[in-house]
C-alpha cells in the first residue's frame, strides 16, 4: 500500500516531495541526501540552546528534510490529524501501534523530562528513544530526526551510543519490542553494553552518515489506517497514549 495521506501520490509524488518522486529507491536516496547536507546545520542549532523542548525537534525535522519536504517541521498532529500508524500488519503479533495524533507532544515532553534526570537517563537509555519512537513525530524522517535530538539529549547527560558496534537489524528488533511493552525493557537491554563516554561533537556528522537502517522507522513494515475505523479505535483504547496516561499530566 503507497502511503498516501495527502490524497495526491499521482500528482504529487510521495509526500508532496519537491521533486515529485514515486519510485521508492529514488525517494529513499534523495531523503538521505538532504539528510546528510542538513546534519551540520541541525547539530549546531542543537548545541546551541539552553534547553530541547517540543519545538526543538520540529526545528531539527526541518533543517534536516525541508529541500526535500515542504512540510518538513510539521508534525502528524498538524498534517494528518486523522492517520493512525502502525509497525506490522494487523494479524501479526509484532503488530504495534505508534502514538495517537493527539499524544505526540505529550509522549515527547515526558521523554524529555526522562532525558532532563542525567543519571537515570544513562542507566536507562532505551527508554527515552523508545519514547521518542513511540511518539512517531512525523510522516517520514522520525528515525533520523530521533536519533539525532537523542544524541544532543545524551551528550548533555556525559555519554553517548557506540551506534558503529550496533547492528540495524537487532536495534530495530528492540525498538519494536520496547514500543511493544515497554515496562520489560528491551531497549535498555540492547542499548547499554554500546554506552561510552562522549566529550565533544566533533565526529558525529560522519558518524551519523555512516549508520545503516535509519529509515528503518518509517519504510520497513509500515501499515496506517484511518482513526475513524473502529477497529482501529478499538486498538488506541486498548494501548497507552499519552493525551491520558502521561504521568506527569493532570
Amino acid at each position: 500500500m503507497v502511503f498516501d495521506p495527502f490524497g495526491d501520490f499521482e500528482t504529487a509524488g510521495y509526500l508532496q516531495n519537491s521533486l515529485g518522486l514515486k519510485d521508492p529507491n529514488e525517494v529513499k536516496q534523495s531523503e538521505h541526501l538532504v539528510f546528510e547536507l542538513g546534519i551540520e546545520d541541525a547539530i549546531s542549532f542543537l548545541s546551541s540552546l539552553k534547553s530541547i523542548n517540543y519545538t526543538s525537534l520540529l526545528k531539527v525535522h526541518e533543517l534536516l528534510f525541508s529541500d526535500f519536504y515542504p512540510w518538513a517541521g510539521c508534525d502528524r498532529h498538524t498534517l494528518a490529524p486523522n492517520l493512525a500508524v502502525f509497525k506490522g500488519s494487523a494479524d501479526n503479533p509484532r503488530h504495534t501501534a505508534f502514538e495517537h495524533p493527539k499524544g505526540i507532544k505529550l509522549a515527547v515532553d515526558y521523554a524529555l523530562r526522562l532525558a532532563a534526570d542525567y543519571e537515570n537517563f544513562k542507566a536507562k537509555p532505551g527508554e527515552v528513544m523508545g519514547l521518542l519512537a513511540f511518539a512517531h513525530p512525523f510522516l517520514d524522517g522520525n528515525g533520523r530526526t530521533i536519533l539525532l535530538v537523542f544524541m544532543e539529549l545524551a551528550f548533555r547527560a556525559g555519554f553517548a551510543i557506540d551506534w558503529a558496534q550496533t547492528d540495524k537489524d537487532d536495534y530495530l528488533y528492540a525498538l519494536s519490542a520496547e514500543i511493544g511493552d515497554p515496562a520489560k525493557g528491551y531497549l535498555n537491554a540492547y542499548l547499554k553494553p554500546f554506552v561510552v563516554d562522549i566529550s565533544n561533537r566533533d565526529q558525529w556528522p560522519e558518524l551519523i552518515a555512516g549508520i545503516k537502517g535509519l529509515d528503518g522507522l518509517d519504510k520497513e513494515n509500515m501499515s496506517y489506517g484511518s482513526l475513524d475505523d473502529p477497529e482501529i479505535q478499538r486498538i488506541y483504547a486498548a494501548t497507552r497514549y499519552y493525551t491520558s496516561s502521561d504521568p506527569g499530566s493532570d
